[in-house]
């Protein structure tokens, strides 16, 4: 079969354009293969990847003048008949108290280093110490430069942390937290802080709370005195429902929440309120400002 001179000439056009098209495809691919500019893909993907190690968030809010994860700074241990009460003063920063298997009683203080310090020399002087028969954590420096983000943990062995004499703290703009501990008295005072604890009261429990939140899961109730009071912060409060006490309640503008009031209570503002619960044995007050508070079983 001929061809015409007119489908000879379209034939080769187009043979030429798929040659010309097959050359351009090749020779891009081998320019991106083995182009090393800015728009190299394998940098592009390692460099996305690589953000979080290049930027990191704690960086980007101080500047970059402190370490980006938190160092030991110090350590000191006792022996676990050395004393069997706490005395806390958290004025900034994070405490923490729980119980461990065994072993000596820990004090381990961390923090975020500043940059050109050692841990050494960011450590708190005179931190701890026991007085007589009590283990004292001493105020932290709100205007130290030279860590930020502390905190001190107190590990304590089994036997010691479930049968405490008695723990006191007073908490300002810091955290304290308090696991899985018996003591026979708790005596708190608490700023705009807040604080955590989780363990049983045998005897008293004493409680004024300014601007913070305060959480109590009681695994059992004080037997002899509760005395809580909240101004304008809020606390929450767990104990075993067999819990005997007879309780009595001021309440100014802020709430009072507890399924041991009786039927009928309406929760608005009142003089005084009493109500008890069980053998009635223990006697509890309440007093509640214009913050909140609850008062539930578990």
């Amino acid at each position: 079969m001929k061809l015409s001179h007119e489908s000879k000439v379209r034939l080769g056009v187009g043979i030429g354009a798929f040659v010309l098209i097959i050359g351009l495809v090749f020779g891009i691919s081998r320019t991106l293969i083995h182009f090393d500019g800015p728009w190299d893909l394998d940098d592009v993907v390692s460099g996305f990847s690589g953000m979080d190690d290049a930027v990191d968030e704690d960086d980007l809010l101080d500047g970059g003048n402190y370490s980006a994860r938190p160092q030991q700074l110090s350590s000191t241990t006792f022996d676990e008949d050395a004393f069997q009460s706490l005395d806390l003063d958290v004025t900034s920063g994070t405490v923490e108290v729980k119980r461990v298997s065994g072993g000596p009683v820990r004090v381990i203080e961390s923090g975020r280093v500043a940059k050109g310090a050692s841990a050494s020399d960011a450590a708190t002087q005179n931190l701890v110490k026991i007085e007589g028969s009590t283990l004292k954590i001493s105020q932290f420096d709100c205007d130290d430069e030279r860590a930020h983000d502390r905190k001190v943990t107190i590990e304590l062995p089994r036997e010691l942390a479930d049968n405490m004499m008695g723990i006191t703290a007073n908490v300002g703009l810091g955290d304290l937290t308090v696991a899985d501990i018996a003591c026979h008295d708790f005596d708190l005072t608490l700023d705009s802080g807040d604080v955590a604890f989780a363990g049983t009261v045998t005897d008293t429990l004493n409680a004024e709370v300014g601007l913070g939140d305060a959480t109590f899961e009681l695994y059992q109730a004080p037997a002899k005195s509760m005395d809580v009071s909240v101004d304008s912060g809020d606390v929450e409060m767990t104990v075993p429902n067999s819990t005997g006490f007879k309780a009595s309640l001021t309440l100014g503008s802020g709430d009072f929440e507890s399924d041991f009031l009786p039927l009928g209570y309406d929760g608005e503002t009142i003089l005084n309120l009493e109500f008890d619960n069980g053998d009635k044995s223990a006697t509890y007050r309440f007093e509640v400002g214009s913050g909140d508070m609850s008062f539930d079983p578990e």
